[in-house]
């Protein structure tokens, strides 16, 4: 009885056991490679708001020549999540040209 307890074991429950441990794996996997996915969707659109708000900000305060205070802290703070999020190059050059700004109150 044991010995045919063993054999249904190896010879039908394990083959039977493969082919389902391996959907469920490619399940997990592919369901992770989808939320990978999204988060870069995410991280970039993220990255293109703030380069916008950036942008806006540049446009409103160069051609015065000054920036609030208020507005400075703002544009820090943007463009630390900008850069966290892998922002460079444009978003940089535009910060850097803020930033020459003098402050007013």
């Amino acid at each position: 009885m044991n010995e045919m307890l063993i054999d249904l074991v190896e010879n039908l429950v394990f083959p039977m056991l493969i082919p389902v441990l391996t959907g469920v794996c490619g399940w997990l996997l592919n369901g992770h490679r989808k939320e990978e996915e999204r988060d870069r969707a995410v991280e970039a659109g993220l990255r293109t708001l703030l380069r916008a708000e950036l942008l806006e900000i540049h446009a409103r305060y160069v051609s015065l020549g000054s920036i609030p205070l208020a507005a400075m802290e703002e544009v820090e703070r943007i463009y630390q999540a900008y850069h966290s999020l892998g922002g460079n190059g444009t978003g940089t050059k535009i910060y850097e040209e803020i930033k020459v700004l003098s402050t007013v109150d």
